[in-house]
């Protein structure tokens, strides 16, 4: 049986995306996400050669979810950008927070 190579997919996805290449690297939580990630590809690899599936379509679908997963560096920047945003308008006032919130 021919199987998805879950360190292969994210090999690909993190040669695409430096930023969460680094962080996979550098950065323990999220090396542990990865981690998860690849057992969890495994996993769902063994899963659909099960019910069948092609190697192609579930190389397709090992993919999608790497990338729904991790992300891509151009969606984390808007992601950033959009908390910054936000903590900018508390930090001036426009926007309050509970305490308890």
């Amino acid at each position: 049986m021919d199987t998805l190579d879950g360190d292969a997919a994210l090999r690909e996805h993190l040669a695409r995306n430096p930023e969460a290449q680094h962080a996979a690297l550098h950065d323990p939580p999220y090396a542990a996400e990865v981690h998860r990630l690849r057992t969890v590809l495994g996993h769902l690899d063994a899963a659909l050669a099960d019910e069948g599936m092609s190697s192609e379509a579930r190389h397709r679908v090992g993919a999608r979810l790497v990338t729904d997963c991790l992300g891509t560096d151009e969606a984390n920047a808007r992601m950033r950008d959009r908390a910054r945003a936000v903590q900018d308008l508390i930090a001036g006032g426009v926007v309050h927070v509970r305490g308890d919130w």
